[in-house]
């Protein structure tokens, strides 16, 4: 943020005017022998500002994916999801057992993460939430459906295969329903062994049975198998507009927004 934008920002919450806050980063920078900008957060945190919020402003987003619940070596709780709104596609990681529960309730909700740090990784830019950090839902109407915003959609079936979760559209060319035991909780197709069934994810567990839609899809870029778990009565040579995502060569289908009819 520039001297102009925290200013702007921290404006309403002090009993300065703008000539008296210049005045005193002009003075701290003399004194600190900083920059402006290191100034003005300096100033701002006399002010009884938190710095953090101004060198991180909080985030507005629609949560895309979220990832199941995992454990770091030393057994501390976290969780990976995504964060999408009209500018931008972030990966984030959520810590802390209130805020890695609650991610998991918030799919295609509109939330704000505050207090929150940016890491660099392996996988590159990570927004990680912290105990500290504030995560809030907010009125669904502060941003478009999730499948209006362009970060969150994959151009073609092609692209969506080199990605992680994303918003598509494809064809229906043919809807073969099956039913199959499948885990209660992240609905994967378990298998039986000896005595017990087994999801890959979650160990043992009591299946339930549901229907799956084994499908062939397409676009301009090829024909792909698909999976759906939904309760659609009828997808056959129709448009799709999905959530979904590849694992090896199958696309599994999460979420099905739209369901159009091809007209000839």
């Amino acid at each position: 943020m520039s001297i102009r934008e925290i200013w702007e920002s921290i404006k309403d919450q002090v009993n300065i005017g703008e000539e008296e806050f210049f005045e005193m980063v002009h003075k701290i920078m003399e004194k600190a022998k900083v920059d402006e900008r290191a100034a003005a957060l300096l100033v701002a945190k006399r002010l009884g500002i938190e710095a953090v919020d101004l060198v991180f402003p909080p985030i507005i987003g629609r949560v895309l994916e979220v990832g199941p619940i995992r454990q770091t070596r030393s057994g501390a709780a976290y969780r990976l999801f995504s964060l999408v709104n009209k500018e931008e596609l972030r990966l984030c990681v959520a810590f802390g057992e209130e805020h890695v529960n609650r991610i998991g309730e918030l799919e295609d909700k509109v939330v704000r993460i505050s207090r929150y740090v940016v890491a660099r990784t392996t996988m590159g830019e990570l927004t990680r939430l912290t105990e500290a950090s504030r995560l809030e839902e907010l009125d669904d109407t502060m941003l478009p459906p999730i499948y209006d915003l362009p970060p969150a959609k994959a151009p073609t079936l092609r692209k969506l295969k080199e990605d992680r979760v994303r918003i598509a559209e494809a064809t229906v060319v043919m809807d073969q329903r099956i039913e199959q035991s499948t885990c209660p909780v992240c609905g994967r197709v378990v298998n039986l062994s000896e005595d017990e069934w087994v999801c890959d994810v979650h160990g043992p567990i009591e299946p339930e049975l549901r229907t799956v839609h084994r499908l062939q899809v397409a676009d301009l870029t090829g024909l792909y198998s698909a999976v759906y778990y939904g309760e659609e009565s009828n997808l056959e040579d129709k448009r799709l507009i999905f959530k979904g995502g590849f694992r090896g060569d199958e696309l599994y289908i999460y979420k099905v927004y739209k369901i159009e009819e091809i007209s000839l």
